[in-house]
């Protein structure tokens, strides 16, 4: 490639000075048509024509000059997911599944309560449920002592397994184990990890725990429906959580993956997204409060590490997860 020639300041500013010289010039000729000749024909518009150099200095493509968008990569890497609410792949389900939920037949929607699913959970995982119910679809309370039945088995890491927040290993352990009982016969697992669980001292071990059991249940013939974590109020403390749900879009892009993050995240009523300084966080009127109150919340409702779902925001958000469920057994 041949190499372009350096211009001295000294002959810049020669060349500067001719140019102002000429300006009088060109601005008595402006007063014709551009392209206009003595005889009256219309001469072709003259163009312009910008080149750029084919590769910077690092073998990377350069920026585009007419406000195109950027190549794409060219090591092979996906697209980053979509962050801002926009279009997304078709295995993950936001707020869309909302009406995508609603929108099914009676008959298709008796295919999840047709099949067997397991969802392990704590208490934002019973707000779901209960929002489930409240949509008239049963859950049934499962424990260690339990074999799952047809429809949605549901059971808290607590009360059912004496499994805390903070441990998401011990959680994946318990999720893998229960899923793959020969009695079970299950046809999907679903496992959502707590807020306290997806901290940046364990996000690591969160990811790797759940990918080999993923990757054992996948084996036996278990579909698996992936959950995005809970966000907290305290925006601070959701870059974690945020970062393991990019993790799962990247690492399971063709399962059904319900995505909790975008539906808690978005005002209900204005369609905005809830964050601060470009975090996303739980949305004041989504999260449990005093005048909404979960369950699982303190008679005062949530403190701002927490993430709890109101009531009435579970009702509307669970046909989302109820449509993730569908896209795994339908």
């Amino acid at each position: 490639m041949a190499r372009a020639r350096s211009v001295s300041p000294l002959a810049t500013l020669a060349t500067l000075a001719t140019l102002a010289a000429l300006g009088p010039v060109f601005a008595a000729c402006s007063n014709e048509p551009a392209g206009a000749t003595d005889g009256g024909a219309v001469d072709a518009a003259p163009t312009t024509t910008t080149t750029s150099p084919t590769a910077l200095a690092d073998g990377a493509p350069p920026p585009p000059t007419d406000g195109a968008p950027p190549p794409p990569p060219t090591d092979g890497a996906p697209p980053p997911p979509p962050t801002d609410g926009g279009p997304r792949p078709a295995n993950v389900v936001g707020n869309g599944g909302i009406a995508a939920w609603k929108a099914l037949s009676a008959a298709e929607k008796a295919k999840v309560g047709a099949a067997r699913t397991l969802f392990l959970h704590m208490s934002v995982g019973q707000d779901l449920e209960n929002g489930v119910e409240a949509n008239g679809v049963n859950f049934r309370t499962y424990t260690a002592s339990s074999t799952a039945a047809a429809g949605l088995n549901g059971g808290i890491f607590r009360s059912g397994f004496g499994v805390d927040n903070g441990n998401p290993t011990r959680k994946v352990q318990v999720w893998e184990a229960e899923s793959a009982k020969a009695a079970n016969n299950l046809n999907v697992a679903i496992m959502k990890y707590g807020y306290a669980d997806v901290t940046a001292p364990l996000l690591a071990t969160a990811k790797s725990a759940y990918a080999a059991a993923v990757t054992a249940l996948k084996a036996k013939g278990i579909k698996v429906v992936h959950v995005t974590p809970p966000l907290v109020f305290d925006a601070t403390e959701n870059p974690p959580k945020l970062q393991l749900r990019d993790w799962m879009f990247a690492t399971f892009p063709t399962d059904p993956i319900f995505d909790l993050v975008d539906v808690e995240s978005t005002h209900p009523t204005t369609g905005a997204r809830c964050e601060v300084g470009g975090v996303w966080q739980i949305c004041q009127a989504v999260r449990s409060t005093a005048a909404c109150l979960s369950d699982q919340s303190g008679p005062g409702g949530d403190d701002p590490s927490q993430g709890h779902l109101c009531p009435t925001q579970a009702t509307r958000i669970a046909p989302a997860f109820l449509y993730a469920i569908y896209l795994a057994v339908k």
